[in-house]
């Protein structure tokens, strides 16, 4: 029987290990954060300035139990294409 395993002292290409791959997936998911927290706090000051909502209204929201079912399974698809890259 032989052993799958490799030699830590083997080197791998760049890009193919798990490390490699988790680092990619955080890059990436990172720099979406900051872009959709930028334009989240910017949605929510021009229609706080334009009297639309007040302070705090977004944070105080309850979705409906129809939207909250809605947003766990596009939560639960948005996990599974972004951790999907570890199983590669």
């Amino acid at each position: 029987m032989t052993s799958e395993a490799t030699d830590p002292q083997d080197p791998q290409p760049i890009g193919t290990s798990l490390a490699d791959r988790s680092l990619r997936i955080t890059t990436a998911l990172s720099a979406e954060v900051v872009v959709l927290r930028e334009r989240l706090a910017i949605l929510e000051q021009v229609l706080a300035e334009n009297g639309l909502i007040g302070a705090g209204a977004l944070d105080g929201y309850v979705a409906s139990d129809a939207l909250a079912a809605r947003f766990k399974q596009q939560r639960a698809g948005f996990l599974a294409r972004v951790f999907g890259a570890l199983r590669a």
